[in-house]
């Protein structure tokens, strides 16, 4: 079974335009592909009972080759997530490097260190097999987190070799830290802050494929918009890296971990808005990453905030002022610039939709954004910053 190659799904309105060599290959995550791959799988998808941080492969089971010609990398397993399982496309790769050619495994640990083991496969399946249970028997202990994003940077297989990635790609420390993505950060300043961050890995001429491990346990599935926000900012990281192709599989394992890896927050496209005060001034807070498309000014449900917003502004009089101010979270490495762009257009967006609800243009007396020069919470970076706040204030 090989993966469809295509440009990015529509709901990935966020990302930029690129010229006619992208080759970016997915396999979307719906339930009929999920089935198809289950049913294609090589490897044994199971979660062995050990808890330890690296478990590097024996002599026994995994011998070492005499030449690397790639790199496997694989996250630390949590109960928040399903075990690993090796599609059969990658599975045939690996059986077919050759008796003496194989691969470095590179394991990240929960607290983002790695360990690096060389191994060989000798076009026998049963050596993926050992692998996969070697893959799966790795569980967190640790709790600083996934960083998928650190397998990158610690591998050393010969430049151009291909790199395979076996994780659910929500890191939780790091320059990727999805808990402060909120999943609309825009693309061009998360790899603008992982270069700062002097993490941008070298994959200069490689093919990069992930192998996206389900959710599991407390993590929130993710929405068809979220995995393609998710999947453009990993794969804008790796072409960014001098990446020549990226592909992407939906994985197929079915039995959770056990390791301590936390949850990501998943904003709720449908989530309500926040109203607070009384009398004279009460104020209306949209949150961002739940409402909007990524890096737009595009609501994700108009019509469903127009309604939330409409219970919102209750009963006006003639002399109510109302301010609407868009704001964002800091990064490092963002374009504030661009930040106050898209702060101002997501809050003449709101602008737009009191109007079509009668509210009289002369109430609306600014509607400005402010980028994250003027954070809501502390610290700057914390994604509650990014919202669109409306405050009513009556005089007289």
């Amino acid at each position: 079974m090989r993966p469809s190659r295509d440009s990015r799904p529509e709901h990935d309105q966020h990302a930029p335009a690129r010229g006619g060599s992208r080759r970016a290959r997915w396999i979307v995550g719906a339930a009929a592909g999920l089935l198809a791959l289950a049913g294609c799988s090589g490897g044994g998808g199971s979660t062995a009972s050990s808890s330890s941080s690296s478990a590097a492969p024996t002599s026994t089971s995994l011998a070492p080759p005499a030449t690397i010609a790639g790199s496997v990398i694989s996250t630390a397993g949590s109960s928040n997530e399903m075990s690993v399982a090796v599609p059969d496309p990658v599975a045939a790769e690996w059986t077919g490097l050759g008796a003496d050619t194989g691969v470095e495994w590179v394991a990240v640990a929960g607290d983002g260190t790695t360990s690096t083991t060389p191994l060989a496969f000798g076009g026998d399946t049963g050596q993926v097999t050992a692998l996969t249970e070697q893959i799966n028997a790795d569980q967190s202990t640790a709790p600083g987190g996934r960083q998928a994003l650190a397998g990158l940077d610690a591998i050393a297989s010969p430049a151009g070799s291909p790199v395979w990635v076996f994780s659910s790609l929500l890191d939780t420390a790091g320059p990727m830290d999805m808990t402060q993505l909120a999943f609309d950060q825009s693309p061009p300043d998360v790899v603008a802050a992982v270069t700062a961050a002097g993490k941008l890995p070298d994959l200069t001429g490689r093919t990069v494929t992930y192998v996206v491990t389900p959710v599991a346990g407390e993590q929130q599935k993710l929405s068809d918009l979220q995995v393609g926000y998710q999947r453009a900012i990993w794969e804008d990281v790796a072409r960014a890296a001098g990446a020549a192709d990226v592909v992407f599989f939906d994985g197929a394992g079915t039995t959770p971990g056990t390791g301590t890896v936390p949850a990501v927050p998943v904003p709720d496209p449908n989530a309500a808005i926040n109203a607070e005060g009384s009398g004279p001034t009460r104020t209306c807070t949209l949150p961002a990453p739940a409402l909007f498309l990524p890096n737009t000014p595009q609501l994700i449900d108009r019509s469903a905030t127009a309604a939330a917003l409409s219970e919102c502004i209750g009963s006006l009089e003639s002399a109510t002022q109302i301010a609407i101010v868009g704001h964002t979270a800091a990064t490092d490495g963002g374009d504030e610039q661009a930040a106050v762009d898209l702060s101002t257009q997501r809050a003449t967006e709101v602008a737009a939709i009191l109007r079509e609800q009668g509210v009289p243009a002369e109430n609306i007396t600014s509607v400005t954004g402010v980028g994250s020069s003027q954070p809501i919470v502390q610290p700057a970076s914390d994604p509650g910053n990014r919202a669109v706040v409306v405050t009513f204030t009556t005089t007289g």
